[in-house]
């Protein structure tokens, strides 16, 4: 389930990999992005930066287009070396460099931007990104949570992207337990010690996920092995014994996208 974590560590290996690369191929299987013709525009072109805003993508080319990609819930970017070619089933665009290939996959939500073409409403209305080294995140959900309604319930809240950026479905719920929050307190409720809280410790553990370079693991007993499949203290573990008291976490769905929410009710009063 890609997260922010996911698109900051897809920019750091995509960076790395192809900046200042001209792309010499150019395939689109999707006939959605082919009938827009992006393999005539895009190859030829050199590749000037790899950027991550929140849960976004972004490619910049030298002719000033951007491709822009959100990869929603089931997408996903794989960059390998040429002489390992992309698998074919679900790809939907590949952009070759001499040495490697990026390949992007079940993506809902693609688009090449032309030279000046604004970004995508979504993306401009995206909150301060917790990764961004730039962002205090402490003090940016601080006062992006000082700004909503007050009865706004605290983990539908973190999920709004246009509140603060990068925290998807584990993450809400993982940074919740680890602050001892109820993700269903409101936010006019919160001191503001605790929505510092909130947003230090999910940039902490958006920042372990960039480096895990894996699933997303918030949890790990120390003499686990790394392919150990127990990640998380509460997330996917409903009816299941709390690992620091034992009472049985619960879940439900929340806000208007009904995403489900993992707690504890005696260690989140």
């Amino acid at each position: 389930m890609p997260e922010g974590q996911v698109s900051h560590r897809n920019a750091i290996r995509f960076g790395a990999a192809l900046t200042g690369r001209e792309l010499v191929r150019v395939d689109a299987p999707d006939p959605r992005l082919a009938d827009r013709g992006i393999p005539a525009l895009l190859t030829g072109d050199r590749v000037t930066a790899a950027e991550a805003v929140g849960k976004h993508h972004l490619l910049r080319f030298a002719s000033g287009r951007v491709l822009h990609s959100h990869l929603m819930m089931s997408g996903v970017w794989r960059l390998m070396p040429v002489g390992r070619p992309p698998r074919p089933g679900g790809m939907m665009l590949a952009l070759w460099t001499s040495s490697h290939v990026a390949a992007l996959y079940r993506c809902p939500n693609v688009r090449l931007l032309e030279p000046g073409e604004p970004l995508p409403r979504g993306l401009r209305a995206t909150g301060p990104d917790l990764l961004d080294d730039a962002v205090d995140p402490a003090a940016a959900t601080t006062a992006a949570l000082a700004r909503l309604e007050p009865t706004r319930e605290v983990g539908e809240a973190l999920m709004d992207q246009r509140v603060v950026a990068g925290i998807g479905n584990v993450y809400k719920s993982e940074t919740c337990f680890l602050t001892g929050i109820d993700p269903w307190r409101p936010v006019g409720g919160l001191t503001a010690e605790e929505a510092a809280a909130l947003g230090a410790e999910a940039a902490r553990l958006l920042a372990l996920g960039v480096s895990d370079r894996g699933p997303i693991r918030t949890w790990r007993p120390p003499d686990a092995p790394p392919w150990a499949r127990e990640r998380t203290w509460v997330y996917n573990r409903r009816g299941r014994p709390c690992r620091r008291c034992g009472t049985r976490i619960r879940s439900r769905g929340q806000g208007d996208a009904n995403r489900t929410t993992y707690w504890c009710p005696t260690c989140q009063r």
